[in-house]
């Protein structure tokens, strides 16, 4: 088996490439004209799934494989670095959907105060971020597990992340996005 055919790895590039395609959605979805993009954020099962499946993805990460990629990096300093890297962008995408949501959950008028694009101009750096986010993990952070997560860390990453994202398998479809509840 070669480290591209291990579980965990399979299961890596599968919610990376979920995420990408729930971005597109959701920059669709902010740019469209004649909708409410707050409105369907608010009611649509997109969001909901795009921010359940980012959560598990990263607490699956965080629980299963840096943990151990800390530990096997203990005395590269340059590689610990990346490492810090990966987890800040992880904390400053969660930090970015805490104040989307709450430009959603706001009053009209406070919408209003913040401005037209303001909505729009947070979704965007949202999908700029983990777009960034995902390409640096993908071109950084593996090569380092790659070198390092043996296969039954990938295995248990792999379940973990399957356990964790079990509960969202059902929302799936192109009505995600839909703005009806």
């Amino acid at each position: 088996m070669t480290w591209t055919d291990a579980p965990g790895m399979a299961a890596m590039f599968a919610a990376h490439d979920r995420l990408r395609g729930e971005m597109t959605s959701l920059a669709r979805l902010t740019v469209r004209g004649g909708r409410n993009p707050r409105r369907v954020l608010r009611t649509a099962a997109g969001w909901r799934s795009f921010k359940h499946a980012l959560r598990v993805h990263f607490a699956a990460e965080d629980k299963a494989l840096w943990p151990p990629l800390r530990h096997a990096l203990a005395h590269r300093p340059d590689s610990l670095a990346l490492l810090e890297a990966i987890e800040a962008e992880h904390t400053a995408l969660h930090l970015l959907i805490e104040v989307i949501d709450e430009q959603v959950a706001a009053p009209s008028q406070a919408l209003a105060d913040a401005g037209p694009g303001a909505l729009g101009d947070l979704t965007d750096s949202l999908v700029t971020g983990l777009t960034g986010h995902l390409a640096h993990e993908e071109h950084a952070a593996l090569p380092l597990l790659r070198q390092t997560i043996t296969p039954p860390q990938w295995a248990h990453f792999a379940h973990l992340h399957t356990r964790l994202t079990a509960a969202d398998a059902a929302q799936t479809g192109p009505e995600r996005w839909s703005t009806t509840p």
